[in-house]
Parts: structure tokens; C-alpha cells; sequence
């Protein structure tokens, strides 16, 4: 019975080797905070699927709109007008007024009625900023401790999911937030009072609430800043959820009494143009422009955050303590590990057909298993809890894989011998080796040509010196390094027909292939070579080879010569452009010094020619030149009349930069024009010997060093920051998706008006050199105008495909993509996304 049980054990030995191991790398990933930024997304992915919460009575906000300002005039609103509106207000008999407006200055006219005003109503509350650059409260309200803050905590992503509820000022005072504030005035009104109920641990009661401080490793966070005391926001919803009218409608006293009797009333700018607006969990990125909260509408939900848990016992958003996750996080290991296995040791095809055989069942539960802690986390979400929900998935998958691996070693194994067999068949001389070069079977062939026991405990870099083979022509031993066998060890196929077998006074000459096998995990498993006496073709190779040395020769000088030319060119003097001078802080060139720098929030623009290279073999160097000249004074007016400047030319290739409070306009604009500009200048290139061009333009926006380097006689401007690297990798990007003009998302988000250009969402990928995903946009305005009005048209259909393709619902996507390239067939992005989709649902075939 004992050694029955223990059997059991052993043939479930992978499974409890997998699930601790994965689980435990896992949780070590976890606190790099390597899953953060996934969290979030799943956190905020809650608050959009969560049902809508009913509005909020309780609470009234007085938006100050675009119209308001229109109908006032000017910013900030005068204090005489506010004055008009808390008094207004008043009338209406509200428990308490927040003022979400900074009001540290007199604005006149009317300061003198505003500080009476504020002096003489016992229930207004105005705000300070504490955290980062202050802004003072209004001297009037602060003598008589009537200030909230109106800071907000951003998370890594600018996205707000933390409340403020008070912080420690710089003379160790507890300010509260505005929306505590607010909360505890309207409470007290009630009876209700604020009490300590562990002062250790910071636990705090009010009404039927009980609050936590949120800890530094709570939730999915890793070494948040704690600073002050904070809550998870658990928002109610956007103003929607709350009543609302404009001030106008107040000052004109178009507002039932009735609506603001008894209520917390707040007063905030909801206009766009004041920019008082944030992310919050309702903003989404994906594949449109984020949609962000008002400042005033953050502390009402904070505001109705604290009434609600207080007077009606809405729950506040709790975490599991950092034990539980563990255990949560293992317990899918073992179940991604437990459901791989059971499936694997199942009754199916000989090894060569096990995997197949076993894919279909295998990838439903991977998928259920990717699924289920997100449905799971959400179900939790409307209890009130947040729990992680990605590296569970990830657990459960890795562990699943793991087995995967596993299994497909010893599929290998088995597969070992028939390999041999087929290789034995071979009428060429063929050897195998492992990974690590040593050699698992060497045929008969091999044995006649190198004789019997070749490659017997040698490793490849040994075989030269042992079998006597040498380079051809030469007295040297062939180099280990071009060895095909060697070169397929490092993955890389090859063939080689320079090797000379010396066996006494003969000379027999060899024809070498090497390649490598990978495993289905893409690393290598083998490597084959094969070797075949060539020697009636020696004679005609030797030959061709001489004619290849002569003209590489050629080539070599051929490139000297150019280089000579570029080097020339590189010697022209000291440049630096005007309106870089003018961003350094100086009037002349003659002021420059060596090593100053600047730091610019600008946009950078490169464009560069397709196939140049190719081109430029066509031409002598002197119509090089003219080329390139004719080519560059026709793209350099599309900068300048777009409020930029060229800061280098890149042989062919041209770096701008754009600065202002419309740099990104400006650039897209750029690139545009040069576009445009290059179509006609195509239309004086319809000879076979000058075909048209071709360019590809990349932008990015940001922040970026502008300075001068050098030495004692030469200096130069240079631009440095990761937007200029990443700017230069889209502008690669163009080549792999065969479009002419790519922005970033920082661009795009940078845009006046996004809805003035013609533009759609190509990709999120990791870009070289990026650690988080980059999303890029191409810009079509310059297409022609049918092709222009057809991506218009199958726009939304097209971006949608793309959101369907990243939830991995490839048949879906690749029916949107095929229908897209009906209206568009030479579309190559289109083409790219239907390819992908048709590549991974082939795999899921097989």
C-alpha cells in the first residue's frame, strides 16, 4: 500500500516541483512591481464593467463651464462675481460650501465684498495646495481653519485611484482634504464624529465606516508613497452621478431652492480650457483620447466615498493581506500545473503526435485559466475587494507551461531513435550533434570520407587538427569559427565549399551545410551537417571565387572613395542653427560655450529615404549629391513654414525639431507637408533611370537635453533624451509596416485637436530599447484622397480588429481585417494584421 502511494507520488513529481516554483517566482516578480501597471489596467477595467451606482442626493456640484467664462469674460473670475455666487448659494441654505478654486491673490474688482463674504459665511470651505509647488489659502478662511486640500495622489500611470484624506503640513499639522472636509461638517450636523479606534495601526471609525490606511504593498502596489493618509477611492462615477447645474444658472437664480437645502455643494471648473482635469479608472487609452475627471468632481466622489460608508455602510475597497495573496497566487499554480498534467498523461498518438494531440484540451484550460481569475476578481470587485488578478493568470499559465516543457523533453527522447534511422538512410555524409557539440550520430558515410570512429569524443573546434582540414588553397587549418557545423551550433545555416580533406599526398576538396533544429520553444536542440566531395567542380569554384576577391576589392575602394567624400562634407565649420542659439539663451554664435544645455518639452521629427542605398549605387557620386541636394531643399521649407528647424542632416535622413506650445502640431503638419511635397517632386521622376521616392517619417514628443558638444576647435549641437531614440526606432517602424508617417502616443496626445487630421491606431509593441509597450498612430493625410477617404471610412471597423486581435479573438479579427482589405486590397497594414491572424489561428490548428 505504501509503495503504491509512493508511486502515485513520484508520477506527480513534476507537479509539486512546478507549483511552489512558479508560484515563488511569481510572488519575487511581484514585488519588482513588474505586474503594477497590469493591475491597474484590470482595477480600472472594474470600474467600467461595474454596474452604475445610483446618484448621490447628498451632494450638489456648481460647474463653472465654457459658457460660464464665455459669459464672464475673463479668468480668474473676479472676486466680486464670486462673491455673487457663495452668496446665492447660500440662500439656498446648503450644510456646507467647498470652493474648489485657488484664491491666495485678490482679483479685482470685488475683493473687499469677497472677503466680507467669506468672513460672514460660517459654512464655506476654500482649498490650499501642500503637497509639491503650494499654493496658499485664502488668508480670510485660513485664520479661521476653514481649508481643505485640494491635492490629488497620482499613481505611477497619472491616473488617480488614491484619496487624500489629510496630510502633515510643514509645521506638523494634519490638513484634511477638501472632500473630508466637507464630509465631516455635513456629519456633524448628524451627531456623527470622527474616533480612533486603533491609533497604532491608524484605524479610524465614523458613523458605520471604519478606515484603513492604505500600506505601501497593498493591493497590487509596490512601495507606494504613503505619505499623509490615504484610501482607495472608491469613486461612485463621473458627474453624472451627482446633480449639477452652471453657475449662470445660479447667479441668474435659475435653481430650485430646494436642490441645494441641506446638501454638500461644490464649486469647480468642468471646462476644458482650464485644464483642471485628471485620469481616473473611467479614463481609457486604448483607442481613443483618454477621458479625464474634473478636479471638482474627484472630490465629490471622495465626499460621497466617506457619506456613503458612514450613513449607509457602502463598503470601501479592501485588499487581502499580503499572506493571502500568496496563498491565492499558489493555488492557481498548482491548478495551471494540475490541469496541464492531467491532461498530458491522457491516452493519445505516439510521440511525434502527443503534443497535437493534446493542444485542443490543452488550450481551453489555458484560456479558462487566463480567464477565471478576471471574472473571479471582478466578482470580488462588487463585494467590495480588490485582489490581484494578473499574476495569478500568469502562475496558472507558467505552471501549465512548465509541464508543457516537461512533457515535450521526454517526446524528444523518444524521437531520438527514428532521427537516427532516417539519418543512416542519408546518401551524403551527415553528422548530428547536441546543443552543447557533442555528437549524437555520425552515419556511414561520414566514416568513409573522415574514417571510422570520426568526431568520437572531439568537440567541433577540434575537428580541423584532427581530420586535416584545412582551407582550401591554403597551409592553414580551417578557421573553427566558419565551420558550418559550428555556425549551426550558434543557429545560424550555412554552407561552405572552401574545405580541403588532406589524407596523405590527396587532396580531396568538400562541400559543408550546417544547420540547426530548434525545439518547439524556439531554442536549439541539434545541429546536422552534411559533407559531399566536390572535386570536379573545384577547378570553376576556385575561379569564381578569385572573380568575387576582385570585385570586393573594387567595391572596398569604391567605398573609401565615398567615405572620403562624406568626410568632406562632415569638415564644413561650426553650425548651429539660429533657433537653437535661441533656445540655448543666446543672441550669436559667437556667445556659444562649449557644453551648455538646456532641457525643451518639444517634438523631434525623422525622415529618411526607402532604398537608398540601392538608389545611390545607380549614381556617380556627383549626381549623388545633386540628388540628395535637390531632394533635401524641397523637404527643408515643409519644416520652416511649420515652425521648426533642422537641426542635422543624417546623409540622407533629416532630424527637425519643433518647439512651442503647439510643437506637435507643427511636426505632424511637417511631416505632412514633406509628403506632399515629395509627391510632386515624384512627378518629375517617372524615367526608368529616376524612380520615384519614397520616405518614411517618424515623430515623438517630450522631454530632451539641447546643448553643444565638442572639443577645444569644433564644436556642434546635439539633442539628447530617450523621445529623440524612440522618435529614430518609429521611424524604423515605418519600414515593417510600410506606411510613410508614424506618432507616438505621447505626440498624439499632444495634438490640439486630433479630429483636424486624418489619423488611426496602428500598434502597441515593445520597441527596442522601451521596457513598457509603445502605441504609434500613422497619419494618412498626404494618401491619395480615395485612399485618404477609404481609411476614414473603414476606420473605426479597422481599430476595432485591432482591439480583437489584442484580446486574442483572432477569428473575429481576421473577418474585420479581410472585410477592411476589400475596401482597401494594397492596404499593407491591413495585410500585416490579416496575417498575424491567420498565422496564430494556424498554430492553434496544429
Amino acid at each position: 500500500m505504501l509503495s503504491k502511494s509512493i508511486s502515485r507520488i513520484w508520477q506527480w513529481r513534476a507537479v509539486l516541483v512546478a507549483v511552489p516554483s512558479v508560484a515563488g517566482a511569481i510572488v519575487l516578480l511581484g514585488y519588482t512591481g513588474i505586474f503594477q501597471l497590469l493591475e491597474w489596467a484590470a482595477f480600472d477595467r472594474f470600474f467600467l464593467w461595474r454596474p452604475d451606482e445610483s446618484m448621490d442626493e447628498r451632494i450638489v456640484v456648481v460647474a463653472i463651464e465654457e459658457e460660464d467664462l464665455a459669459h464672464i469674460g475673463e479668468w480668474p473670475i473676479p472676486d466680486g462675481v464670486l462673491a455673487e455666487l457663495v452668496e446665492a448659494i447660500n440662500r439656498y441654505q446648503p450644510r456646507a460650501i467647498g470652493l474648489d478654486l485657488y484664491r491666495d491673490l485678490p482679483v479685482e474688482p470685488g475683493h473687499d465684498v469677497w472677503v466680507e463674504v467669506m468672513a460672514s459665511t460660517q459654512n464655506l470651505i476654500g482649498v490650499e495646495k501642500a503637497v509639491g509647488e503650494a499654493v496658499a489659502p485664502p488668508p480670510t478662511l485660513a485664520q479661521v481653519d476653514r481649508v481643505g486640500l485640494a491635492d490629488l495622489v497620482l499613481d505611477a500611470d497619472g491616473k488617480i485611484r488614491r484619496g487624500l484624506l489629510s496630510h502633515y503640513d510643514s509645521q506638523n499639522q494634519i490638513k484634511l482634504g477638501l472632500g473630508v472636509k466637507l464630509s465631516l461638517m455635513y456629519l456633524e450636523a448628524q451627531g456623527i464624529h470622527l474616533e480612533s479606534v486603533d491609533a497604532q495601526k491608524q484605524h479610524l471609525k465614523l458613523g458605520r465606516a471604519e478606515f484603513v490606511p492604505l500600506g505601501a504593498y497593498d493591493g497590487s502596489y509596490v512601495r507606494a508613497n504613503r505619505a499623509g493618509y490615504q484610501i482607495l477611492l472608491n469613486y461612485r462615477g463621473q458627474i453624472d452621478r451627482f446633480r449639477w447645474v452652471s453657475m449662470r444658472e445660479v447667479l441668474e437664480g435659475r435653481v430650485s431652492p430646494e436642490l441645494m437645502r441641506d446638501r454638500l455643494v461644490l464649486v469647480g471648473s468642468t471646462a476644458q480650457s482650464l485644464n483642471d482635469r485628471y485620469p481616473t479608472p473611467y479614463s481609457s487609452n486604448l483607442i481613443r483620447t483618454p477621458e479625464r475627471m474634473p478636479g471638482v468632481i474627484i472630490h465629490a466622489n471622495l465626499a460621497s466615498h466617506i457619506l456613503s460608508a458612514a450613513l449607509d455602510g457602502r463598503a470601501s475597497i479592501r485588499v487581502l493581506p499580503e499572506s493571502m495573496e500568496w496563498l491565492w497566487i499558489s493555488l492557481w499554480s498548482g491548478l495551471g500545473a494540475t490541469g496541464a498534467w492531467v491532461v498530458l498523461r491522457k491516452p493519445r498518438f505516439d510521440a511525434p503526435y502527443r503534443f497535437r494531440a493534446s493542444w485542443t484540451p490543452l488550450t481551453v484550460r489555458l484560456c479558462l485559466m487566463a480567464v477565471a481569475p478576471m471574472a473571479i476578481g471582478y466578482w470580488a470587485f462588487l463585494q467590495g475587494w480588490w485582489i490581484p488578478v494578473v499574476s495569478p493568470a500568469l502562475a496558472a499559465i507558467s505552471a501549465a507551461m512548465a509541464l508543457v516543457r516537461y512533457d515535450s523533453h521526454k517526446t524528444r527522447t523518444e524521437s531520438q531513435q527514428r532521427l537516427n534511422q532516417f539519418l543512416e538512410a542519408m546518401p551524403v555524409g551527415v553528422a548530428v550533434l547536441d546543443a552543447s557539440g557533442k555528437p549524437c550520430y555520425v552515419n556511414g558515410r561520414i566514416e568513409q570520407l573522415l574514417g571510422k570512429g570520426a568526431f568520437s569524443n572531439l568537440f567541433s573546434e577540434e575537428l580541423s587538427q584532427a581530420y586535416n582540414l584545412y582551407l582550401s588553397g591554403t597551409d592553414r587549418y580551417y578557421p573553427a569559427q566558419q565551420q558550418p557545423l559550428v555556425r549551426a551550433l550558434s543557429g545560424e545555416t550555412s554552407s561552405v565549399d572552401n574545405i580541403d580533406l588532406r589524407v596523405g599526398d590527396r587532396t580531396v576538396p568538400l562541400e559543408s551545410w550546417g544547420a540547426p533544429i530548434f525545439d518547439r520553444e524556439g531554442n536549439i536542440d541539434y545541429a546536422i551537417a552534411a559533407f559531399r566531395d566536390i572535386t570536379e567542380r573545384q577547378k570553376a569554384q576556385q575561379e569564381h571565387q578569385q572573380f568575387l576577391q576582385e570585385l570586393s576589392g573594387l567595391n572596398r575602394e569604391l567605398d573609401e572613395a565615398l567615405n572620403a567624400e562624406l568626410q568632406l562634407t562632415d569638415a564644413a565649420g561650426r553650425f548651429v542653427p539660429h533657433q537653437f542659439l535661441n533656445l540655448l539663451g543666446y543672441d550669436s554664435l559667437v556667445d556659444v560655450k562649449l557644453g551648455h544645455a538646456v532641457e525643451q518639452e518639444m517634438s523631434i521629427l525623422f525622415a529618411d529615404i526607402r532604398n537608398f542605398t540601392t538608389l545611390s549605387e545607380t549614381m556617380t557620386p556627383e549626381d549623388n549629391f545633386k540628388f540628395i541636394n535637390a531632394y533635401l531643399s524641397r523637404m527643408e521649407p515643409a519644416v520652416i513654414e511649420n515652425n521648426g528647424f533642422i537641426d542635422k542632416y543624417i546623409g540622407d535622413g533629416i532630424m527637425a525639431l519643433f518647439s512651442g506650445d503647439l510643437d506637435a502640431d507643427d511636426a505632424v503638419n511637417a511631416g505632412i507637408s514633406m509628403l506632399q511635397r515629395l509627391a510632386d517632386y515624384n512627378t518629375t521622376r517617372r524615367r526608368p533611370d529616376r524612380p520615384p521616392l519614397k520616405i518614411g517619417i517618424g515623430i515623438n514628443t517630450g522631454s530632451m537635453m539641447l546643448g553643444t558638444v565638442g572639443g577645444k576647435d569644433r564644436i556642434d549641437s546635439t539633442v539628447i533624451s530617450d523621445t529623440v531614440n524612440l522618435a529614430a526606432r518609429i521611424e524604423g517602424l515605418t519600414k515593417i509596416y510600410r506606411t510613410s508617417l508614424l506618432i507616438s502616443s505621447n505626440t498624439f496626445f499632444n495634438l490640439e485637436d486630433t479630429a483636424r487630421y486624418c489619423i488611426r491606431l496602428i500598434e502597441r509593441v515593445n520597441v527596442k530599447g522601451k521596457l513598457d509597450k509603445v502605441s504609434f498612430f500613422e497619419v494618412f493625410d498626404a494618401d491619395s484622397p480615395e485612399i485618404r477617404d477609404r481609411k476614414q471610412e473603414i476606420k473605426t471597423q479597422f481599430e476595432q480588429g485591432i482591439l480583437l486581435y489584442h484580446l486574442g479573438k483572432m477569428t473575429e479579427a481576421r473577418h474585420i481585417f479581410q472585410t477592411c482589405l476589400e475596401k482597401i486590397p494594397n492596404d499593407p497594414i491591413t495585410q500585416i494584421y490579416l496575417a498575424r491572424c491567420s498565422g496564430v489561428l494556424q498554430n492553434r490548428k496544429c
